[in-house]
């Protein structure tokens, strides 16, 4: 599991914990941090993963995907967006406009490409 070690080390330093801080702030021990960075803990427990992910303020989708409990086929595109929580209501309600305009844009797209290919 060298792979999701890595990447729990890296959020965990760029982050400026410790595996005892982020151990404390997931309710697990120091060492059990450790054994899943240096990959010696086989298959980590999603729940513990989920933890980890939610200590660092990363998706827990990233770390159960490294550690194979997901495909890339289980994960919806709309849970890749990042920093959603951030936003206030009415920056949601304008997100939501931006999208509602980019699919109409591609939808008159569609429609005269369409539209010309049965001109053809």
């Amino acid at each position: 599991m060298p792979n999701l070690g890595r990447l729990i080390k890296d959020r965990r330093e760029l982050l400026g914990y410790s595996q005892k801080k982020l151990g404390h702030l997931c309710r697990l021990s120091d060492s059990e941090i450790m054994r899943i960075e240096n990959g010696t803990r086989e298959k980590p427990n999603w729940e513990n993963l989920c933890r980890i992910a939610q200590a660092l303020n990363f998706s827990p989708l990233e770390f159960l995907l490294s550690a194979g409990y997901i495909s890339q086929n289980d994960i919806h595109p709309i849970t890749q967006l990042k920093g959603l929580e951030k936003l206030s209501s009415d920056d949601i309600k304008y997100l939501q406009l931006f999208i509602d305009f980019i699919i109409s844009r591609k939808n008159l797209s569609g429609a005269r490409e369409g539209g010309r290919n049965n001109a053809i």
